[in-house]
């Protein structure tokens, strides 16, 4: 006999869940339900375990079997057994999960949030009891509150069932009520459409908007009506609270026109709507059920056809995250490169990306705002790791959210296999959109009065008849401010941290000058060209000419010239993996002729301004290169990433390479 194939939509409350399957046989979502509630399908959130009916094996399906259920039942039954067994009852198990308490039972202390998976897994049992054998295609969970303690809760059921990405999905209770209206009949959204949501805290109110022309948005408009109409101000005198919810009606209605009403939540479970009624069904259908979100969950589970036509709107919630966020590459073209997409909800966000360093410790972090097409930066630079050569610091970014706006971009060191292994240190750089974009807001105003003060003290030439800040509008536009700042730059993850005034930002990120001295006189060449014969020096010792004067230029520019063949083997050289350590070791080898050309140091003179060569041992220079044994894990927060606002860039500074290109998307894994 086959397996029976259950696409789930499970609804998640504080005091009770609901429970939804996809009948193959009417193609529409059901509700699970027990003979004591079956017109609200409420499945009251207790426990009860008894060490009496403690089974070792209960003979229930594989999918429980790496879940330890013996002894406890939830739900109705657990309603029951409480009073007819011994054993212990466990309620109130969402709200204790908020809290983040431990509950004991039976001598055995759990955690919250281990216990409402166990018992949201027993509510899925209890149904399945009638299916000889099941597999769960899908299983969306809708929760009333999107607070991160539930959501992790929640994750721990995926866990649990050892369900994979494609088959678990955690939405809030507003995606699942708009795949639920979604999913009717089109006529009913032809306009804007209501949903009141009357729970045990008071009465929500949604509206929807829906754009007709591209771009294709869903709107979502929140009114909270809590403190107007809430269960313990009216009570049981339901023909005052039938006069309020009129009014409130009335006053959502006015708006706009709206289609069709939807209402939901325990507050309507009552016959008590006279009045209110009346003003509702004034033009527009009005639908009222219990199993709203549950059963959206379920058309999620579904897809397809069911999740068709929102699919392609880009839904803007409170709980959607309206911005990408990258990095910029430092090339001409300041290529941005993504590392977390918007347009999900956060809980459902996330993203990473790996890249190489080259000559920097500079990232620019990019927000791009998906409604406004807006771009904001931020510049962080990197402290504590050991020196490397280019291309031999791995790292990996990636962006966490807790919250629609709010989240960290997290840099891990990874190393460069066992040659220059990790140091096991992690950046993190909280962010706040609305903080970012304030503040790039009063940089704007600010460089708006600066504009307006010198043309009033007549330091332009040309009077300008646009306002800056109307050309300015546009965040891709700032980068031509180059403000320089004049906060102190401050180096942390450093022994001794030092002031950039005095202290030269070295050209190669990761690299060290292998003992150089550098004598410049006053009236001495410029240095430009000893510090570029240096670096090519360092990247190219074969090429290297000894004696360098202002005549022989020309033969210098010559020497450090390669032809194609060369450079692709010196790509290649970069491309390592780490089960190829040994070549990369073999490519570092350098016999003790080209160590003293690397080793070279250029001391001025005085008098003649002449290049002489300083020939060091080949041991030295590689007791240079930093091997140490990578140290236990350290989290180093924001205070270790230096942000700077200024927009300013190094070229080429990192690359993605090619094998890791397309591994930035990573949603909600």
């Amino acid at each position: 006999m086959s397996d029976t194939q259950l696409y789930l939509g499970l609804d998640l409350g504080p005091e009770y869940t609901q429970l939804s399957y996809y009948n193959v046989d009417t193609r529409e979502p059901e509700s699970v339900y027990h003979k004591e509630a079956r017109d609200t399908y409420m499945l009251p959130n207790i426990m009860f375990y008894s060490a009496y009916n403690k089974k070792t094996d209960d003979g229930q399906s594989e999918a429980y079997k790496f879940i330890d259920l013996a002894g406890w039942c939830a739900g109705a039954k657990a309603s029951a057994c409480r009073f007819e067994e011994n054993g212990t009852v466990v309620d109130q198990v969402y709200e204790r999960t908020l809290r983040n308490e431990n509950i004991e039972v039976a001598g055995r202390n759990y955690k919250a949030g281990d216990l409402l998976v166990k018992m949201m897994i027993l509510h899925i049992r209890q149904f399945t009891e009638q299916f000889e054998s099941f597999v769960i295609k899908k299983l969306t969970v809708t929760v009333a509150d999107t607070d991160p303690r539930i959501i992790a809760a929640v994750r721990g059921l995926k866990s649990a069932l050892r369900l994979t990405h494609d088959q678990f999905n955690i939405v809030s209770h507003l995606d699942s009520g708009l795949c639920y209206i979604f999913a009717q009949p089109e006529p009913l959204r032809n306009n804007s459409v209501g949903l009141f949501d009357f729970g045990r805290s008071g009465l929500d109110f949604y509206r929807i908007d829906m754009t007709r022309k591209y771009p294709l948005i869903v709107t979502v408009e929140h009114v909270n009506f809590h403190d107007r109409m809430n269960m313990k101000r009216f009570g049981k005198y339901h023909e005052d609270m039938d006069e309020a919810f009129a009014d409130i009606v009335k006053e959502c209605m006015s708006q706009v026109f709206i289609s069709s009403v939807f209402l939901t939540g325990i507050g309507f479970a009552d016959n008590w709507m006279k009045q209110s009624a009346a003003v509702l069904c004034q033009g527009r259908r009005v639908f009222v059920g219990q199993n709203i979100y549950t059963k959206g969950a379920c058309y999620r589970s579904l897809g397809g056809v069911y999740t068709e036509a929102l699919s392609r709107y880009f839904i803007d919630t409170e709980q959607t995250v309206k911005t990408n966020i990258g990095i910029n590459l430092m090339d001409e073209k300041k290529t941005f490169w993504p590392i977390a997409y918007g347009g999900l909800e956060w809980f459902n966000t996330r993203g990473s990306i790996e890249v190489f360093l080259d000559n920097t410790r500079r990232i620019q972090i990019v927000y791009q705002d998906i409604l406004t097409e807006e771009e904001w930066r931020e510049t962080v630079e990197i402290y504590g790791l050991p020196a490397r050569p280019k291309k031999t610091t791995k790292l990996s970014i990636s962006v966490e959210y807790y919250g629609a706006d709010k989240g960290a971009i997290v840099i891990r060191d990874l190393g460069f296999g066992s040659l220059y292994p990790t140091t096991n240190k992690i950046y993190r750089k909280e962010f706040d959109i609305e903080a970012i974009r304030r503040k790039h807001a009063e940089k704007l105003e600010a460089a708006r009065r600066e504009e307006e003060l010198r043309i009033r003290m007549g330091d332009t030439e040309e009077l300008r008849g646009e306002d800056p800040a109307v050309e300015h509008g546009n965040a891709k536009t700032v980068e031509a401010e180059q403000e320089v700042h004049e906060e102190p730059v401050v180096y942390y993850g450093t022994a001794s941290p030092v002031e950039p005034e005095t202290v030269e930002e070295p050209d190669d990120f990761g690299t060290e000058a292998e003992d150089v001295v550098e004598e410049i006189d006053d009236d001495a060449a410029d240095m430009t060209e000893a510090e570029e014969l240096e670096d090519d020096a360092v990247s190219d010792p074969e090429n290297i000419s000894d004696e360098i004067d202002d005549d022989e230029t020309e033969s210098v520019d010559a020497a450090y010239e390669v032809d194609d063949d060369e450079t692709e083997s010196v790509d290649a050289a970069y491309e390592v993996d780490d089960d190829e350590t040994e070549s990369v070791d073999a490519a570092y080898e350098v016999d003790d002729d080209e160590t003293e050309s690397v080793d070279a140091a250029y001391e001025v003179d005085d008098d003649e301004s002449e290049s002489d060569d300083i020939t060091d041992d080949a041991d030295d220079s590689e007791t240079e290169i930093d091997e140490s044994e990578p140290d236990d894990e350290e989290t180093i927060d924001e205070e270790d990433l230096d942000d700077e606002d200024s927009d300013e860039y190094e070229q080429s500074a990192f690359s993605i390479p090619s094998y890791l290109r397309g591994q930035h998307f990573d949603p909600g894994e």
